[in-house]
């Protein structure tokens, strides 16, 4: 008995080799593009990020205003030291230099 080839069937049996894959080339490059932001825009940017601070923080402190008004009460600030008055005093002069 002998056996004959049916078709391609031998081409199915026969290994692939494998072809070696073409490398694209790359587009060209046209030009940069670049981005600049304003010192205005960098400026906006600061203050609705404060803005979204202060919305989120509470706007009164109930603990701090009972406090203070209660010291008021007792009269504690009727007296106050004078190297308290010049502490103050320093820190608010610095705070204005600082601008």
């Amino acid at each position: 008995m002998g056996i004959e080839r049916i078709g391609n069937i031998g081409k199915i049996f026969q290994t692939n080799k494998a072809k070696p894959v073409k490398q694209a080339k790359s587009a060209p490059t046209l030009g940069q593009d670049t981005v600049s932001i304003s010192q205005e825009a960098i400026k906006a940017q600061e203050v609705a990020a404060a803005q979204k601070t202060v919305k989120s923080s509470p706007d009164v402190r109930a603990e701090k205003v009972k406090a203070a008004k209660e010291k008021l009460a007792r009269g504690d600030y009727d007296k106050i030291d004078t190297e308290v008055l010049e502490r103050v005093a320093e820190k608010i002069a610095e705070a204005l230099v600082r601008g």
